[in-house]
Order: structure tokens, then sequence, then C-alpha cells
């Protein structure tokens, strides 16, 4: 079996490539691609391999813009140390993905689902639909005004979003705060539900802003958001199981 790999730490290809020479030390490993733009290039020599290890982020960006931009019919297992939707994605098309850090029992199930099941064009192009999706939420903006001028933020720079005295304001993981012209209610229609959860009717965090848990009274919970915010931030008794399973990313 040949394979290439698609990472950009090169401490997690090289234990990849000893977990892969452990389950099978004739497999072959083509090379290590540590950038889309070098992917690129690669799949324009049209190399013949048997399977890909592909690491979500790469070093210049997301590695569903090669799906965009190139046709691949090669098989992939995907690896990835965050990302909530396009697991759920994955799942509900039979795309092999790994969590990291990669375990030698997952890594060796993926590789006999390989074995066993060759892939189909169907297949294919189901993970270019993927990658549609995946890059349009992130690229999803919002408008808001700032002294009489417009200014727009981008979803994934949002850390938190607050909705007090009749303003919705988003909190920037770089800690800016802009207003919005939009209601919660509305903004929540728009956003990846596997990173981002509406706590209560104030706020809407993404799960990298949470830094602390911490149990309350009366069966609530109580959070400390990143950037800092200088009002209580409370789950109520009813909502804390579903922010439960969300953090375990069985949101549906």
């Amino acid at each position: 079996m040949k394979i290439i790999i698609f990472e950009d730490e090169m401490h997690n290809a090289e234990r990849l490539i000893q977990l892969l020479h452990k389950y099978d030390p004739g497999i072959e490993i083509a090379g290590v691609i540590e950038s889309v733009a070098d992917g690129l290039k690669w799949l324009e020599q049209k190399q013949p391999v048997d399977l890909m290890m592909m690491d979500i982020q790469l070093s210049d960006g997301n590695c569903f813009e090669i799906f965009r931009q190139a046709k691949i019919r090669t098989p992939v297992i995907f690896t990835t140390a965050f990302d909530g939707f396009a697991l759920q994605a994955f799942k509900v098309n039979s795309i092999d993905y790994l969590m990291k850090p990669i375990d030698a029992g997952e890594l060796a199930a993926a590789l006999q689902k390989y074995e066993h099941f060759q892939p189909s064009t169907a297949k294919t192009i189901s993970i270019e639909l993927i990658a549609e999706e995946f890059m349009r939420r992130n690229s999803t903006r919002f408008i808001g005004k700032v002294n009489n001028q417009l200014v727009y933020v981008k979803a994934q720079d949002i850390a938190y979003l607050h909705f007090s005295k009749g303003v919705t304001m988003a909190t920037t993981t770089a800690n800016q705060r802009l207003p919005l012209d939009y209601s919660l209610d509305q903004i929540e229609k728009m956003l990846d539900k596997n990173v981002f959860f509406r706590i209560n009717r104030q706020f809407i965090i993404h799960i990298d802003a949470i830094k602390k848990i911490t149990t309350y009274y009366n069966s609530r919970l109580i959070l400390q958001l990143a950037p800092y915010v200088d009002s209580d931030v409370i789950i109520s008794r009813e909502r804390v199981a579903e922010f439960k399973s969300w953090l375990e990313g069985k949101n549906g």
C-alpha cells in the first residue's frame, strides 16, 4: 500500500508514519506534504498512490481548498484536532477520519475499512460538496456600523456574541468589540452549531472561548470566557444537558 501524508507538523507526521509501519511494515510512504500549495503541485504530477492521509488544517490554509481546485479520486482518511462540523459531515457521508492524537487502534480500524471498501465516485463528489459547505460556513460575515462606517466580522473570528441594552455585540478572539445589525436569533441560524452554542438569551459562544466551567447553584453552570466579559455567563439548568452534549460533539 502506497500512502501520501498531508501534515504541516513534522512530529505528527513522524508519529503517523511510525503507526502506519507498525500496522504494516510494507506500507510505502510517498511523502509528506505540508501545505495546500504543495499539495496542488503534487497532484499536478499525477503520482499514483493508494490512499491519502490528510490533516484538515495545513500550514497555508484548509485542506478543503484542495478539493475545490482539483479532482481527487483517491480515497482519503482525514485527521483533525478540532473541527466538529467536518466530523459530522464525514460521518454522514461515510468518510473516515481520525481525531488527534491518533490512536493506533482507530488507525488500524480505518485502514481495515479502506481495505474492505473501495471508494466510489459518489463519495468523491460528497467530499467536494463538504468542502464547499465548509468553506462557505467558514467565511460567513456579519455587518455592523461604527461612527457611520460599515464594519464586518468573520464568523471564524468571533469568540462570543452578547445582546445587551438592545444591541448585539460581537467580541472577537483579538478582543475587538463590534456592534452588529442582527438579532441573536438571526445570527444563530447562520453559525456552525458544532462550534457555536446559544447558552441563554444573551449569549452565543464559540467553543474555543471557554476557559473554565464551574458548577453553580441550582444545578446551573457558570463559564469563564476569553476575552474577559464583565457579566456572569450562566447556563440555565434546562440547557445544561444540551450544553454537555454539545461539548462532546453530540449536537447532531
